[in-house]
This record gives structure tokens, C-alpha cells and sequence, in this order.
């Protein structure tokens, strides 16, 4: 189908499979043919993508609803589309007269309410669209320039508030949770041993590094550990396929170290963290299982603090997540003066503009300290 050009006759089905296909083999190597490939490889396959799995099926999701709408508008075929379309299903989910789903039908057929949809639900719907139409502008499919309604969309969206990363609560506790039993029964068999071993070293990755737990979990043994050595940096992949680095520190690579020796030292191309389930036993340890990891240890430690009378601290470390420990780097890192440049590259974030606006209220209050601290005051009469 990638050899195949669209025409304005084609239909918008058509169009959509051909973008869609093109989204999936984005970054992959067209002579493979994936029925061929083994598990390991597949995997490997889907690492070069330029986009994740999970991303092409929020664009699906999100050109489906358009395809829905031209439908309903009388739109078959990729030249019946018209300049304002885009502009107009934008104003019609911020108006929510467009039916999204089932239980918006179900809620409209009882008579009650729709609940409109957030701006950024609005955004993830608009905008992948824009890419969806530049592809059949590039070959000559519309009868407009998509470059002709850039400026229109940006002014019909709603406008997105600016993203402040929460203050995070004092992670430096947390992260030891796992390092020892908590009772004689932990350790009593040697799969719950290596249980609690690879959630410590999960704990403390996140803590050193500052990685997503998507980066964490898609790691191979051969990427921490070389000859029975961890590494002081893994290479890893991030968003849009960009490489950067996870450093280890001592409290992490002794954890590994651990936790790896208990594994007995396997394979380089083997799974870092895995499943010790006895019914998912050797796969990749899941997102869902690496969230239940932390928030178990959250627990346990929130209900030690209350028991102390720090409820405020107990309730903030109650919303601990994987993606916390980010957090608490990156304003750890700004509290002991470190450049915002450089926490930039730590975090490995798209740009400086990007730190800047997630940490830019920690950095108001901390510009305010120093204000407080330095500023002059006023010279007191002498009475």
C-alpha cells in the first residue's frame, strides 16, 4: 500500500489506511516482513519506530472521530473536503454537538447533559488530523493547501494552560523501601526474594535517573552490564526515538548488582526487569505492575507517617507515581543549583523551554527566597 499514491477520488477510508500505514512503518526497514520475526525481534522492530504503538492509536482514535464527522457532512471522497472542515469539527467539539462516543449517545437519548470535552482532549483529537491532510496535500489530493488553515486552527483551538510540574513529596526514604525484607516471610522462597530484589532496583533506577518508567522497563540486561559490571550510563530511547543517557549512581548500581547476581547473570539481550508472576512469568515487567511497585511501597510508608502525625506528608506521598521520582530529580537537582540547561539534558526533555515551563513556578518561589534573602530593606528612622 506505501507505493500507492493518493488521488482526490480516493476515498477518506482509503486515505486514513494509507496514513495509517505509513504511521506504522515509519523508521522501519520496508523489506522486513514481520510475520518472520520472532518475539525479540519484534520487540527490536518496534523500538525503531518513530512513533510508539500507543501514539499511532491515539491518532486512530482521533482520525476515526473526523471520518465520522465528514461522513455526516456529506465528505466520501479525499476532494470533497473543504478548506474550513478542520475549523469547523474543531468549533464542534468545543461546542460537544458532535456525538463521540456510546455513553455520549446514550447520555443525549436520557436527555441529560454532555459534559464538553477538556482542551487538551480537543487538541489530541485536532491535531494529528493536521498531519493526516498534509499527506494528501503532498500529493495533490485536496483541492486547498494545508499551510492555508495553520493559522485559523491554532486561533479555533482552545487555548492549553501551561504545564507545572507538581511539587513532588521527599522520594529519598521511598526509595529504600525494598532494599531490605520487611518480615520473615519476604524472603522465604527464592522467587520472593528476587521479587523484592528487582523492585529495589527498580526504585532506585528511578531515583538515580530521573527515567520514565516506559525507559526503566524497556531496558535489556546488556544495556546496564558489561562483563558483570554496571555501567555508570545505559543508552536509552525516549520520545519521537531521540537517544540519551540514564545515569547510575552508587546506591542504583549496587541494587542491579543484587538483584542481577540473584538472576544468576543472564543473557545481555534478556528482559532487565521482569515478570516473576507465576502466570507472566520471563516477560517484560508491565507499566501497570512497575505503577503497583511504587505505590505498594507508598502505601506502607504513608500509613508509618500518619502514625508519626505527618498527615500532610503521608497524603502528598500517597500520589506517588513512577513518574514522581522524575519530578522529585528534576527539583532536587534545581534546589542544589544546578543550570536549568543542564537539568534540561538530564531529564533529557525536547528543548530548555520545555524544563523551563514545567519547573517554572518552583523557580518563582525560589527566585523569591533569594529576593527576601539579598534585597535591601529601608533604613528606620531615628526617633
Amino acid at each position: 500500500m506505501l507505493d500507492q499514491t493518493l488521488s482526490p477520488d480516493d476515498t477518506l477510508d482509503t486515505a486514513a489506511q494509507y496514513w495509517v500505514t505509513r504511521l506504522k512503518s515509519a523508521g522501519l526497514d520496508p523489506d522486513e516482513d514481520e510475520a518472520d520475526l520472532d518475539a525479540d525481534e519484534l520487540r527490536m522492530r518496534d523500538e525503531q519506530r518513530h512513533l510508539a504503538r500507543r501514539t499511532i492509536e491515539t491518532y486512530m482514535v482521533a482520525l476515526n472521530l473526523f471520518l465520522r464527522w465528514a461522513e455526516r457532512q456529506g465528505r466520501s471522497r479525499i476532494g470533497d473536503l473543504r478548506l474550513d472542515d478542520l475549523t469547523s469539527y474543531a468549533r464542534s467539539l468545543r461546542r460537544r454537538n458532535y456525538d463521540l462516543s456510546q455513553r455520549a449517545q446514550q447520555a443525549q437519548a436520557a436527555g441529560e447533559p454532555i459534559e464538553r470535552l477538556s482542551a487538551r482532549t480537543i487538541h489530541g483529537y485536532v491535531r494529528p488530523l493536521v498531519g493526516f491532510l498534509a499527506l494528501a496535500d503532498s500529493a495533490g489530493a485536496l483541492n486547498f493547501r494545508v499551510a492555508a488553515i495553520q493559522d485559523e486552527i491554532k486561533r479555533v483551538l482552545p487555548r492549553l494552560p501551561e504545564p507545572v510540574a507538581p511539587t513532588p513529596p521527599d522520594l529519598r526514604r521511598l526509595v529504600t523501601y525494598y532494599d531490605r525484607p520487611r518480615s520473615d516471610d519476604d524472603d522465604r522462597t527464592e522467587r520472593l526474594l528476587l521479587i523484592r530484589l528487582r523492585n529495589a532496583a527498580l526504585l532506585h533506577l528511578l531515583f538515580s535517573s530521573g527515567a520514565r518508567i516506559s525507559e526503566c522497563l524497556g531496558l535489556d540486561v546488556g544495556d546496564v552490564c558489561r562483563d558483570r559490571k554496571i555501567l555508570q550510563q545505559a543508552s536509552i530511547y525516549g520520545k519521537g526515538r531521540k537517544e540519551g543517557r540514564l545515569f547510575i549512581r552508587r546506591a542504583a548500581e549496587r541494587a542491579l548488582l543484587r538483584y542481577l547476581e540473584a538472576r544468576k547473570w543472564p543473557p545481555a539481550n534478556t528482559a532487565l526487569f521482569e515478570s516473576l508472576d507465576r502466570r507472566t512469568a520471563g516477560s517484560r515487567l508491565s507499566r501497570t505492575t512497575g505503577w503497583r511497585v511504587v505505590h505498594a511501597a507508598a502505601e506502607v510508608l504513608a500509613t508509618q507517617l500518619r502514625l508519626e502525625g505527618k498527615v500532610d506528608e503521608a497524603d502528598l506521598l500517597l500520589t506517588t507515581s513512577p513518574h514522581t521520582f522524575r519530578h522529585f530529580v528534576g527539583y532536587h537537582l534545581l534546589n542544589e543549583g544546578v543550570a536549568l540547561a543542564e537539568v534540561s539534558q538530564i531529564l533529557r526533555h525536547h528543548s530548555v523551554e520545555v524544563t523551563r515551563s514545567y519547573y517554572a513556578a518552583y523557580r518563582d518561589v525560589q527566585l523569591q527566597e533569594v529576593h527576601d534573602q539579598f534585597s535591601a530593606d529601608p533604613l528606620e528612622e531615628a526617633q
